[in-house]
């Protein structure tokens, strides 16, 4: 099952043009890595039993079949100014493993908006 708060866009992959979920993350009331990882699981339908650190994140991500929604997505992090600095370290992280994963060719991307 999809997040209700997403919708379908696209981006331009170098060779055609993608359509993409873009799956909405609210980071308003963010105050540790756990409502990070939440947030995101939710977004993703992950199942109960993912791992919460990045090996496993990469793995959902690229390696897929893990997760009920799968790449290509755009993450857009909302309240990027509202999160907690209980937060922020492993948002900013999160926000860099994203980057690098596409970088790397993974159809995955991600936009940070200070306010709603």
């Amino acid at each position: 099952m999809w997040s209700t708060d997403s919708v379908v866009t696209g981006f331009w992959t170098g060779d055609s043009w993608c359509r993409v979920r873009e799956l909405i993350l609210d980071g308003a009331e963010w105050k540790c890595p756990d409502d990070v990882y939440d947030s995101f699981f939710r977004a993703v339908g992950a199942p109960s039993w993912h791992d919460r650190n990045f090996d496993a994140l990469i793995d959902g991500i690229a390696t897929g079949s893990i997760n009920e929604v799968e790449v290509p997505y755009r993450l857009v992090i909302r309240n990027y100014g509202s999160i907690d600095t209980g937060a922020r370290k492993m948002v900013d992280d999160f926000v860099d493993l994203i980057h690098h994963l596409g970088a790397e060719g993974c159809p995955v991307e991600i936009r940070i908006e200070a306010k709603e």
